[in-house]
């Protein structure tokens, strides 16, 4: 305890303690406003799933178009068999409904990041003070910190432990959450894979001669679905589609075997991100509680230490 630097700072103390009270109240609206932005921003994640599934859906109708125009065997048996006609206006059609979806994709994209602008324009206002309330309460608790050093109050040490408490829980939501990120870029990585294994195989027309039961699975979806599960391994396991549909999609296309395989496995996909998507809301709720009740118990542990300051060791 040091009553010297104790008199030295007193009335910064008094300063820091009052700019605090100023803008305390930033605190809450702010941490509220910065979840709902993050729950945004989830929600838009879907929205911009479908957008890569639009353009690849037109990147393949576009891709069978140039195919049925280029000069080849295939395309001269089309026009010996009187069918190049019809494959002509199926890619017609299916370029114009993945283009629609394209479109239609593309203005919920928009909506959403409007949504979000909306928020995060009077949002980024209140984190000019919210920023300088941190400041402030930081460069409060270190000159507290140091007239302290090595002292021995109840109240404070009691108020201290608090504080040391909550400090704790918000790190450890802090750690799962970073986790969870980190599988959630693992499994869009996969998932990006697996649309661009999906274009290439349709575009090809590649077999890879497997025999039967096996399956193509692309390398990086393979890897970074195996770094996913070793980093969280609490994430629920990928059930293996079992079932072959003929069906065409939604703009007509109809798909092998092995890309209707990888598919499906993109929809399982879809399952695990809203699987850590749910565990991140829940968390989100759970941590802004323990950083506004952290704030607050911070300044009652400060203003706890400026009343032993003034009345005991300034008066001894």
């Amino acid at each position: 305890m040091s009553r010297s630097l104790a008199e030295e700072s007193i009335s910064f103390i008094d300063d820091l303690s009052h700019a605090i009270a100023g803008v305390a109240h930033v605190e809450k609206p702010f941490e509220e406003g910065r979840v709902t932005i993050r729950k945004l921003k989830i929600l838009r994640q879907p929205i911009e799933k479908e957008v890569k599934e639009a353009d690849a859906k037109l990147e393949m109708w576009q891709n069978d178009q140039k195919s049925l125009e280029s000069w080849s065997l295939q395309w001269f048996m089309h026009w010996l068999t009187c069918e190049v006609a019809a494959e002509r206006q199926r890619c017609i059609e299916g370029i114009k409904k993945s283009t629609a979806l394209v479109e239609n994709s593309g203005k919920k994209l928009a909506e959403a990041n409007e949504r979000i602008r909306e928020i995060e324009e009077p949002h980024e206002k209140i984190s000019v003070d919210n920023r300088s309330l941190q400041n402030y309460r930081e460069e409060l608790t270190e000159l507290l910190d140091s007239i302290f050093k090595e002292s021995d109050f109840p109240t404070e040490k009691e108020l201290r432990e608090q504080v040391n408490t909550n400090k704790a829980v918000i790190q450890k939501i802090t750690e799962a959450d970073e986790k969870l990120e980190q599988v959630i870029e693992l499994i869009k990585t996969a998932d990006m894979s697996l649309l661009e294994s999906i274009v290439d195989l349709r575009q090809s027309n590649d077999s890879k001669t497997l025999t039967e039961g096996q399956v193509f699975f692309p390398q990086p979806a393979f890897d970074a679905l195996k770094s996913a599960r070793e980093l969280y391994p609490e994430l629920p396991g990928i059930p293996a589609p079992i079932e072959y549909k003929k069906e065409a999609d939604d703009t007509g296309v109809f798909y092998s075997p092995m890309q209707r395989y990888l598919w499906d496995v993109r929809q399982s996909l879809t399952d695990l991100l809203k699987w850590c998507d749910a565990r991140l809301l829940e968390n989100m709720d759970i941590k802004t509680e323990a950083i506004i009740q952290y704030g607050s118990k911070v300044d009652e542990w400060n203003l706890e230490r400026r009343r032993l300051v003034r009345e005991v060791i300034l008066s001894t």
